[in-house]
């Protein structure tokens, strides 16, 4: 028999009036009744909600077999209820919104493999799954989007063309193209990013990287994105694979931001706009730009540092790299499009850097070239004078650089300049915060400004061994990088004391700062048995000074057992010393005397 067009223009004009309400007068709600327009658009839902469900009742009666009028009827019905729950769900009606949902999922199951039934379904099922997120049941949303997954595949083999609501109101004519098909595609990119964050939920990170991945590369495929945040997403989604040492993955994720924020910049400034927007436009640019730069940066400085880390390893750490290699072995059996995007040529940007292991000096070097490039992009934006914390971060990356590539180079006075350079990025850090602000900060800056000036100590140490008769010049030398690093780890200890003239440890401190506490007790001690003096009596003040230090290290250890655990070597150093210590103090109160 068919619809009348009436009766379908009718059904067409209240439907469009509440999306009119939800999509663009909701904006103009004022912060005292935020949900105006949501509420009108229920109200007029409701209305044609029952006009739907009288039909339904009149053609059952009529057609007791059913027949195509009351397909489409039960389709127009099922996209009313999952936009009607969906608006109680943003006005926090959870209960009702559910309830419509799942009205919306009974009238489709049954032909959810049918043009009218795939996308009503999908969506009640999509938004279902937020309502259950909600109450943090998300096992249960998971399984109900991978349900939606595997209907939307099926669908999809079948070839049928998907019907959105707009072409129940108005069937497309011959040649013309249904808007079903985009509505079917959106709806599952969005599944996908949906099961992206209950897989995080779960603790899954593994499934919910390659679902964001997904949803990264349909939303290319479909051109459904705003480029700014298309650029942010893939850019943190790169972190996950960097900290999986998957450096190719996330090469290839922070060269896709990289591009598509390249080719934003070209077009996003239009003649319309107002210099107000194009003011703003440009500011968020600059500053997601800089974002994108930052990720480079740690991309760089992980890969140089797994670098010197599996350079480092010994023997015991066999089990953990035969871990790894099954790792990579699961993750070459992925295809390209499990992390790739094919819809971009990223060879160039790609080819800048490298997503090898470092091994050699060389190496090392064009990876440090390529962090500081990148920090430098970052540095231009953020500014010590309005974004203090993030300048502060991106100084301690240069400073890590520095640390990193110390450790590739192997001529002893190069490794030096490096470590003080390293030194004096943390140090003019220091200068520049007020710890009483930034205290996080400038202990971290504190402690590696002392392992900086350590590791200089060590090289001209080394350096004076080698001869005979070390000059004045080179104690000096040596004597000054020892008090530096002293200066700063006495800086980090008294930051953690209950009280300023106080021995006693802050009781707020967790296992991860104990365990820095007792290393800085260590190091201060260490540090304080190189200083070099001909004199009896400042000697007899240096060895004092370490053998308190060593005191207290052992004290900590045994009071922050948990800490200790991984310090046996150092405590056994340390309790030879305390037997050693008295004897040569001893040694040089008889030559005062």
């Amino acid at each position: 028999m068919g619809i009348a067009k009436e009766t379908l223009s009718d059904y067409k004009e209240l439907y469009e009036k509440a999306n009119k309400l939800v999509e663009e007068e909701s904006r103009g709600d004022p912060p005292t009744d935020p949900f105006r327009s949501h509420y009108q658009a229920r109200d007029v839902l409701k209305d044609l909600k029952k006009q739907l469900d009288d039909q339904i009742i009149s053609i059952r009666a009529s057609e007791e077999d059913g027949g195509s009028d009351d397909l489409c009827y039960k389709s127009m019905l099922a996209f009313i209820c999952r936009d009607l729950g969906r608006i109680h769900v943003y006005t926090e009606e959870l209960s009702e919104g559910e309830s419509l949902l799942k009205r919306c999922i009974e009238l489709t199951d049954p032909v959810r493999q049918c043009a009218e039934g795939i996308i009503p379904y999908l969506g009640a099922i999509n938004e279902l799954s937020l309502v259950f997120a909600t109450r943090q049941e998300y096992r249960k949303a998971a399984d109900m989007l991978l349900k939606a997954e595997k209907n939307y595949e099926e669908f999809k083999a079948s070839g049928i063309v998907a019907l959105a609501i707009t072409d129940l109101f108005s069937p497309p004519d011959e040649g013309e193209t249904a808007s079903g098909p985009v509505e079917l595609e959106k709806l599952y990119t969005l599944c996908c990013f949906y099961l992206a964050q209950m897989y995080g939920h779960l603790g899954e990170p593994e499934k919910s990287a390659s679902c964001c991945h997904r949803t990264l590369r349909r939303q290319l495929q479909y051109k459904s994105y705003d480029a700014i945040d298309f650029a942010l997403n893939t850019a943190t989604l790169s972190q996950f694979y960097i900290g999986e040492e998957r450096f190719k993955e996330a090469r290839h994720h922070l060269a896709a931001a990289t591009l598509v924020m390249a080719e934003y910049e070209i077009s996003m400034l239009t003649p319309e706009m107002s210099e107000q927007q194009r003011q703003d436009t440009t500011e968020t640019f600059k500053h997601r730009y800089a974002d994108v730069a930052r990720c480079w940066a740690k991309y760089g400085l992980y890969l140089l540092q797994t670098s010197k880390s599996r350079l480092l390893k010994d023997d015991d750490d066999d089990d953990e790299e035969a871990q790894k290699l099954d790792k990579a072995t699961q993750h070459l059996r992925l295809t390209e499009d499990d992390f790739r995007f094919p819809d971009l040529d990223l060879t160039a940007c790609e080819s800048r850097i490298s997503c090898d292991y470092c091994l050699i000096f060389d190496d090392a070097k064009l990876v440090f070239h390529f962090v500081n490039e990148w920090l430098d992009i970052a540095k231009d934006y953020y500014k010590a004078e309005t974004e203090a914390t993030e300048y502060s971060k991106i100084m301690q990356d240069y400073a890590e650089a520095y640390e990193h590539i110390a450790f590739f180079e192997e001529n002893p006075e190069n490794q030096a300049k490096m470590q003080k350079r390293r030194a004096k990025y943390l140090e003019d850090l220091i200068d520049l915060l007020d710890p009483i602000f930034y205290m996080k900060i400038c202990r971290e800056c504190w402690y590696g400004a002392g392992t900086a000036h350590a590791a200089v100590l060590d090289v001209r140490l080394d350096i004076i061994r080698e001869k005979p008769t070390p000059s004045p010049d080179e104690i000096k030398k040596v004597n000054q990088s020892c008090m530096k690093a002293i200066k700063h780890f006495e800086s980090y200890v008294k930051s953690y004391l209950a009280a300023p003239n106080s021995e006693e440890w802050r009781s707020s401190m967790d296992v991860e700062e104990q365990r820095t506490m007792l290393y800085a007790h260590f190091h201060i001690g260490r540090i304080f048995y190189k200083l070099i003096s001909a004199h009896p009596l400042q000697q007899l003040e240096h060895l004092n000074s370490c053998h308190t230090y060593y005191k207290r290290f052992i004290a900590g250890c045994e009071l922050y057992k948990e800490a200790a655990v991984p310090l046996h070597g150092e405590v056994g150093v340390v309790r030879e010393m305390l037997e050693l210590l008295p004897l040569k103090m001893n040694t040089v109160k008889a030559r005062l005397s």
